[in-house]
């Protein structure tokens, strides 16, 4: 038996993550760009508490923190290609760039608030569902 064979096999007999393990991974990687969105516009209300002028930063947190924010509701309201046609189109509204974007979801990806491996496993492949869909794969 080829290698290639025996590792179809086993693919076959555990399978990719199933329905539960999917919105559970989808419910965590929208917890963690909650996360992200909180952490942003904690970062932009202190910028602006300093009196520094530090303007460019200021506004490039709460861009964001806000493209966080709408990457969670697409994440966790949208199913499939949806999911990067919302996540362009917050990006692009708020001057962010999709790799820029692609980045901070996969960063939210590896910083789950769960233990569940089924769950991290199913979040990275929404993830990178979503950065090929953005043509950042």
């Amino acid at each position: 038996m080829a290698i290639e064979d025996a590792a179809a096999d086993l693919a076959a007999e555990f399978g990719g993550p199933g329905p539960e393990d999917l919105a559970n991974g989808a419910a965590a990687l929208a917890a963690g760009l909650l996360a992200q969105a909180q952490s942003f516009a904690t970062t932009a209300a202190a910028l602006e508490t300093s009196d520094t002028g530090h303007n460019g930063a200021i506004e490039a947190a709460a861009a964001r923190a806000s493209l966080a924010l709408s990457m969670a509701q697409a994440v966790s309201e949208a199913q499939g290609p949806a999911r990067a046609g919302l996540i362009a189109a917050a990006a692009k509204t708020l001057d962010v760039s999709l790799t820029g974007a692609v980045i901070q979801l996969r960063a939210a990806a590896l910083s789950l608030p769960t233990d569940d491996a089924a769950a991290r496993i199913a979040a990275a492949q929404i993830a990178q569902e979503i950065a090929a869909s953005l043509g950042a794969a």
